[in-house]
């Protein structure tokens, strides 16, 4: 489903990523280890089209993505990927059912229904009419994961979301994540430090400075 071939990426003269090879397939749940700073980020945001590449291809189906003009890239955010931010991005005018719904009404899509389902899936039931301020940084971040998952989208890329939670929740949204990619069919990404979090996924690789190693 997704396939990474020889991408690099530049900032300024320093390298962050150097010929990073990678392929998930659908279902596939996938982690990328590494310490801060090393490229993990960058690497969530050139998949998603967020930062375009110095060098390679990356394809996701049969679309190659770094071929793509930004409307296109766009789209296909808008209607096949989900997208956790390390920094939230939750937005501070909407409620917190606003926040979670938001990628189903850009689609068009209203479905009440499913936008309370998934605010209880992360265990945010009975703050649906909360505005941000009122949540602490790890109720935020499970906003953030409900607005990513509530598509259903064919890829999941999650940029450390776990960095807020205490474990029972950590060990509740990293299930959703398992959930969306094996009951679904999507390939999921999971960016982290911890090596706790990676341990359920099918795959894990270590990026370096050097590029990307898979561990098993």
């Amino acid at each position: 489903m997704l396939r990474l071939v020889a991408v690099s990426k530049r900032f300024g003269g320093r390298p962050v990523l150097d010929q990073v090879s990678l392929e998930v397939r659908a279902g596939e749940y996938v982690a990328i280890l590494g310490e801060s700073g090393i490229g993990k980020s960058t690497l969530l945001n050139v998949i998603a089209g967020l930062e375009p590449v110095d060098g390679g291809q990356i394809f996701f189906g049969d679309q190659e993505l770094t071929r793509l003009d930004d409307d296109a890239l766009t789209l296909l955010r808008r209607n096949l990927y989900g997208f956790v931010f390390q920094a939230f991005h939750v937005l501070p005018q909407l409620s917190v059912e606003q926040n979670v719904g938001l990628p189903l009404l850009l689609r068009g899509i209203t479905d009440p229904a499913k936008v309370t389902s998934m605010i209880g899936a992360v265990g945010l039931s009975g703050r649906e009419r909360s505005a941000p301020r009122e949540l602490s940084g790890g109720e935020l971040q499970r906003v953030a994961i409900a607005r990513a998952l509530v598509g259903s989208p064919k890829l999941v890329l999650a940029d450390e979301p776990t960095g807020n939670l205490d474990p029972e929740n950590a060990r509740q949204v990293l299930a959703l994540f398992q959930a969306q990619a094996k009951e679904q069919g999507a390939a999921a990404i999971l960016a982290t430090h911890s090596e706790q979090a990676a341990a359920a996924c099918d795959r894990r690789y270590r990026l370096t400075a050097d590029g990307i190693v898979a561990i098993y």
